[in-house]
């Protein structure tokens, strides 16, 4: 009876933990530069980050190129119930992404590029003793990609590339055993997951008018680990042995559409769309060794965002100010909204400045992230109430080239 029981405690951690679910932790903002515009700059990327934004545009670079820096975010979320009562909010998070960009022209046509970065994470803890704490007391993701990849210049307008993804990833939950069993219980895994990357750009006006078109494929991250029990009810201690455990996740497809006007020689204007399919959290499959087998349904679904960004250059063309205005739509119904990812819609408004010289450069940008209230409805993934969140990115960026 009491391993019965056991296993029924096990299976409920399964359903409501949700830890590899990963909605809407696209960190789509990897330089100084970008982050100043709002990130819509896959028309007009002139750095080495372009690896990222759109390796087409690798082509037309020239040179060699590298650039190294960080993104510095900081986030807090709050949750309000249904019934009423107080707030409980998160501890603050903050976490600094590094980024490394390279490319170089071996000749006037082909043009190669790497990158290593994190463009998919998140963290977040909570009270031991909330509300929530049977969905989520903990949850952080943690990704490195490394990606190498080769343009080609077709004709003096028109490019082309394609890449590799190679992402290790990392993840760490604790949550809350029910009631019968009390305490905490652990997991944690890691893997490797792999993708590509296309993208074209093509310039009817050089220089003038821009249009950009990039694609990432989804990538599966099929995560071993070990799930560390410590119930503080006795009883359950022989039935809930440390043991491992395993999750499967998919990381989603992103398009992005770009387009780039430049009315004059000293200010860029760019609108970008970004499709990002969640809908690839279609099902996530969590197993343990001696627990049955749980196939959870996130309900992600694909979303859009939108991005407008400017830059303006300033004689005698060594400075820049930038500013960017993001919407971005979220990824998770409401009744699958959860503590281990309180996602919403999202509001950001951005600014920032650059200074250039001959063979450097230096971009720091800065973001401020609404996430507009959002209702959960209590069904699987936790307490019926409202979270608010905010968030703030910090990018700072330097470059240099060779010609």
């Amino acid at each position: 009876m009491r391993r019965a029981a056991a296993a029924l405690v096990m299976v409920g951690l399964a359903a409501a933990a949700r830890p590899c679910r990963a909605s809407g932790f696209l960190i789509y903002d990897l330089s100084g530069e970008a982050v100043g515009r709002g990130s819509a700059v896959s028309a007009s990327v002139s750095e080495p980050a372009a690896v990222w934004f759109n390796p087409a545009a690798l082509a037309f670079m020239g040179g060699a190129s590298a650039s190294a820096g960080g993104v510095l975010v900081t986030a807090r979320s709050s949750f309000t119930p249904a019934a009423g009562g107080p707030a409980t909010e998160s501890d603050r998070g903050t976490f600094f992404l590094p980024t490394l960009f390279a490319a170089a022209s071996p000749t006037s046509r082909l043009a190669v590029g790497m990158g290593v970065y994190t463009a998919f994470g998140i963290g977040v803890r909570w009270p031991d003793d909330w509300a929530g704490r049977e969905s989520a007391i903990a949850a952080s993701l943690q990704t490195l990609a490394f990606n190498p990849t080769v343009a080609f210049k077709l004709e003096h307008r028109l490019s082309v590339a394609a890449g590799f993804d190679a992402v290790r990833a990392a993840v760490d939950f604790t949550n809350g055993l029910p009631q019968l069993a009390g305490g905490q219980v652990r997991l944690g895994g890691g893997t490797w997951g792999y993708g590509f990357n296309l993208a074209a750009l093509y310039r009817p006006f050089p220089e003038r008018l821009h249009v950009a078109l990039t694609y990432r494929s989804r990538v599966r991250l099929a995560f071993a680990g070990r799930a560390d029990f410590s119930p503080t009810n006795p009883d359950f201690l022989p039935a809930l042995p440390d043991q491992p455990g395993s999750a499967t996740i998919t990381l989603p497809d992103i398009v992005t559409l770009g387009v780039m006007l430049r009315p004059r020689a000293d200010l860029t204007l760019e609108l970008d769309v970004d499709d990002v399919r969640w809908s690839s959290y279609e099902r996530v499959d969590i197993t343990f060794a001696t627990a049955p087998a749980r196939v959870l349904q996130p309900d992600g679904h694909d979303s859009l965002t939108l991005r407008a960004g400017g830059d303006l250059r300033l004689t005698p063309g060594a400075v820049h100010l930038r500013a960017g205005l993001v919407y971005d739509q979220s990824a998770v119904p409401s009744e699958g909204l959860g503590p281990g990812l309180p996602d919403a819609n999202r509001l950001d408004a951005a600014a920032g400045v650059g200074l250039a010289g001959r063979h450097w450069r230096a971009d720091l940008g800065y973001m401020f992230v609404t996430f507009l209230p959002a209702d959960a409805t209590g069904g699987r993934e936790g307490p019926a109430g409202t979270y608010r969140t905010t968030a703030h990115l910090l990018a700072l960026t330097a470059g240099f080239s060779w010609l």
